[in-house]
């Protein structure tokens, strides 16, 4: 691998400051310098595994006529290479070349051609998933990884789940199986980097994981393919940590200073997006409720009113037909009455359709007091007897959550007073002691059969049902309808409770 010692050019061979390498014409590598085969990790009379290393067909020339450096990859382990800037001059019989360490470079230009594309698309889409995913990519092209996560909320304080995704099969289910690994005594180190704001690193976690009866939910999502150790670096908006980048390293992958730095700020790039993310949801917010309210205003002003006046002259029939001789009189009287249960009904239905349009009480009482207000206000109108037990903790959740949680409630105890016949209605709400806020409406009354396919079981219409469940579902929840004839009909909701809730000792 020397050459002829003491000679000038053996020498200059051994004292070169980069790696140097002859090459005959077919590519074979034929001697290399110390400088080379320590840069290359070379044990002994290695030089048959460079064959092929090294291009030396001409390549094209810079402005000031010196060859271009050219790049080639040499791997040092199973998951990690050495990355190399060459040149290629020509030399007696074949050609010398000169290479040099570019490996931290190149990962550095990567790293920074992925933050730069990652910020653009912060910037331009709309779509946080959207942005995620790319982001989860971006950074797995980056370091070589194995996988990415990016938990997050599509939803301010809605459930924690994962969004952003590379490497990995996607799979919407992924928090909820995690959440179920948690109750068998999984330790989950995502929720230690959640709880301190600080990144966390397990190394050799593969093996641990698969080896553990308690992480046997998720074991099929995460065996392939093969990583070793695991961070976790929290996305925080304002100190408030908004979500989790989960990251697999390749076996034999360094997990070292540089790379946690690239994830805090890839991670900071993520909290941009949510933060605009739920900056656009705000607005939407804002500009759904005001519309709502101008809904309601109109119809409060010109149908409720029309309808009202139907009611009056339905009224002055009914007097009419009563006044009226002849055998005609007890068919217009038949009609009259039934016009005023129409009218009566749709003013009801109008009425309870501009309280939902306006601002619910929630925003100013608070859930447990604006139920409590709509417990009263529903027993002194009908009076049906209607009881109420709401958890402490609900009052402690977002606004916008317990808002749709009050219209869900009003929605079931309306369909109850107007379908049911019921003597009573029990509303139930407990957010204490579990990961979900549980809703219960259930009433004593006979309720109707079971609807049409396109409705699912119970006494509210297609519509009311379908908002129900609207609200329900745009935060990770549930909502079910059982009816019994002997024991009246139950309207159940359940809502995944923010990560940030969650049990973090565990």
């Amino acid at each position: 691998m020397m050459g002829a010692a003491g000679s000038p050019e053996a020498e200059w061979w051994e004292l070169a400051p980069v790696g140097l390498a002859r090459v005959d014409t077919t590519g074979r590598v034929t001697q290399i310098n110390q400088a080379g085969a320590t840069l290359l990790d070379l044990d002994g009379d290695a030089l048959a595994t460079l064959d092929g290393l090294f291009d030396v067909d001409e390549a094209p020339h810079d402005a000031a006529g010196l060859e271009a450096e050219r790049l080639a990859s040499w791997p040092v382990a199973r998951s990690e290479s050495r990355e190399l800037a060459y040149r290629v001059h020509g030399y007696r019989h074949g050609y010398v070349v000169s290479f040099r360490d570019v490996t931290m470079r190149r990962q550095q230009e990567r790293r920074a051609a992925a933050v730069a594309r990652t910020a653009a698309r912060v910037a331009s889409e709309r779509s946080l998933a959207t942005t995620l995913n790319a982001m989860a990519s971006e950074v797995l092209r980056a370091n070589g990884l194995a996988g990415v996560q990016i938990l997050a909320t599509e939803q301010p304080e809605g459930p924690l789940h994962v969004i952003g995704s590379a490497g990995f099969p996607p799979s919407d289910s992924f928090f909820a199986l995690l959440m179920e690994c948690q109750r068998r005594g999984a330790t989950l180190g995502m929720l230690d980097a959640l709880r301190t704001g600080r990144p966390v690193v397990i190394h050799h976690r593969y093996e641990a994981v698969m080896a553990d009866p308690a992480w046997e939910p998720l074991h099929e999502l995460l065996r392939s393919p093969r990583w070793d150790a695991f961070a976790s670096v929290p996305i925080l908006v304002r100190e408030r940590a908004v979500g989790i980048l989960n990251v697999f390293f390749a076996p034999e992958q360094k997990v070292d200073h540089g790379m946690m730095e690239f994830l805090a700020t890839m991670a900071d790039q993520a909290a941009l997006a949510i933060d605009y993310a739920e900056l656009l949801e705000r607005e939407r917010y804002v500009a759904r409720r005001a519309e709502r309210q101008r809904l309601a205003r109109d119809l409060h002003d010109s149908v409720v009113q029309q309808v009202f006046s139907m009611g009056m002259q339905t009224q002055a029939l009914k007097v009419l037909a009563e006044r009226s001789p002849g055998p005609q009189a007890e068919s217009f009287a038949a009609v009259a009455a039934e016009l005023e249960e129409i009218t009566q009904s749709t003013l009801q239905d109008l009425r309870s359709l501009v309280n939902q349009l306006q601002p619910s009480p929630v925003t100013e009482k608070g859930l447990g007091a604006a139920l409590q207000t709509l417990a009263e206000n529903t027993r002194r109108r009908t009076g049906i007897d209607v009881g109420l037990a709401v958890s402490d903790a609900a009052d402690e959740l977002r606004t916008h959550l317990l808002e749709d949680v009050y219209f869900i409630v009003a929605e079931a105890v309306h369909n109850a007073v107007k379908h049911s016949g019921a003597g009573s209605i029990r509303v139930d709400i407990d957010g204490g002691g579990t990961a979900a806020l549980e809703v219960s409406v259930r009433d004593d009354g006979s309720g109707c059969p079971p609807g049409p396919p396109d409705t699912a079981p119970g006494r509210s219409s297609g519509h009311g049902l379908a908002s129900m469940r609207e609200r329900a579902e745009q935060w990770g929840g549930q909502l079910s309808v059982d009816w019994e004839q002997a024991a009246g009909t139950t309207v159940r909701a359940r809502f995944p409770l923010p990560a940030n809730s969650l049990d973090k000792e565990n």
